[in-house]
């Protein structure tokens, strides 16, 4: 569940970014050792009866005090990776009503916040209010309504500080009773933590923080598309929910399960996994639920 300057709100028309392309993967996992967790509970692991999301993902995103071409990085990841080998694993995850995480993901709105609550965020609540004041605003949708079916990301600025974020996560994600919603920090921030040591110095895209970014989007879209209230695909030990990204993540993870079978970008030597479109990325692996394995591709 875990991974370990918000200030005039602007409309961004993002919707129309970059779509992607078929047979996008360039590299697949044939990993065969077992995580921790997936030695623990990979054979156990099922739905605990929840809903899974198998429709849009609305996306709320907060003032990168960067350039435009690091949001509409990130935008091109979330508006094209459904038509990724990658996410096509996630579709072994279904509901008792047979739902499957089918997607796709759409970027459907996006507004920056410059800091509306203040750049010091110190809890839950203040995160999921300021994804309210974005629907409120009308920026997010015309008719000021939250879509339940949708994934609201919020996301820090290089300038908000957060009291858990850098010390407890580098992102999570919850819900609230009406929505589910993930919070990354900048990953800049504290990069010895939030950032890969494979792309700290060199990263895909030419910014390791945007890039570390879409790594922490990669778990915590995991948890909420198939876990989105807290009841599916989760399970409860001593206190902790674990959930499918977690399955193929952690500290005692070692870098071929967590990021599987990687490339050199022949133009920069940068560590990729996955291409999205016309740019590469470093994704997370996820539990294949048939092989009980962390891949990077469904056979």
């Amino acid at each position: 569940m875990l991974l370990s300057t918000l200030g005039a709100l602007v409309l961004s028309g993002l919707a129309g970014l970059a779509t992607a392309q078929d047979d996008q993967l360039t590299t697949i996992s044939n990993s065969t050792t077992s995580t921790p967790i997936a030695t623990l509970y990979g054979d156990s692991f099922k739905s605990a009866g929840g809903k899974v999301l198998n429709d849009k993902v609305n996306v709320f995103y907060g003032n990168w005090t960067s350039s435009q071409d690091e949001q509409t990085t990130f935008m091109n990841f979330v508006d094209g990776v459904s038509s990724t080998q990658w996410f096509n694993t996630l579709k072994q995850y279904t509901d008792s009503d047979s739902n499957a995480v089918t997607g796709p993901l759409n970027v459907a709105a996006a507004v920056n916040d410059a800091g509306s609550r203040g750049l010091t965020l110190s809890d839950t609540n203040a995160h999921k209010q300021i994804i309210l004041d974005a629907v409120n605003s009308g920026y997010l949708s015309a008719t000021n309504q939250i879509d339940p079916h949708g994934v609201y990301v919020l996301f820090a600025g290089s300038d908000v500080s957060d009291s858990e974020f850098c010390t407890k996560n580098c992102g999570y994600n919850s819900h609230s009773d009406e929505f589910q919603y993930m919070f990354i920090g900048y990953p800049g921030t504290c990069a010895d933590y939030c950032i890969p040591p494979m792309i700290k110095d060199k990263s895909p895209n030419g910014s390791p923080a945007i890039d570390a970014a879409v790594t922490i989007f990669s778990h915590e879209i995991q948890d909420v598309l198939t876990d989105p209230r807290n009841d599916a695909w989760m399970i409860q030990q001593n206190g902790t929910t674990i959930e499918l990204g977690d399955f193929c993540a952690g500290s005692d993870v070692p870098d071929g399960e967590w990021y599987g079978t990687v490339s050199q970008d022949s133009n920069n030597n940068a560590t990729y996994n996955l291409e999205v479109g016309n740019q590469k990325f470093l994704v997370q692996t996820v539990f294949d639920l048939q092989n009980k394995k962390c891949i990077l591709s469904a056979s």
